[in-house]
């Protein structure tokens, strides 16, 4: 069965993943991509898709831009 790029990430043992990380295998951006959208998720359990893009932009002071990369990076299942 195919995983979407988060439940990949979250699936790895939290120590082996922070170690990629320091170690400049797995980009920084891949941790903040997950950061910002587990608040996506978390705020669309209270809100419409719209409005949780927008409290999760103002709360990480990006652009909405942004916080969409983040979701399609996350949703997004290998070929």
């Amino acid at each position: 069965m195919k995983q979407n790029n988060y439940d990949f990430i979250t699936g790895i043992n939290e120590k082996l993943y922070l170690e990629l990380i320091q170690r400049g295998i797995v980009p920084i951006n891949i941790m903040t991509y997950r950061t910002i959208y587990e608040c996506y998720l978390n705020e669309l359990k209270k809100y419409k898709k719209t409005v949780a893009i927008t409290y999760c932009a103002e709360k990480y002071r990006v652009t909405e831009r942004t916080i969409r990369n983040a979701i399609k990076f996350m949703k997004c299942e290998p070929s």
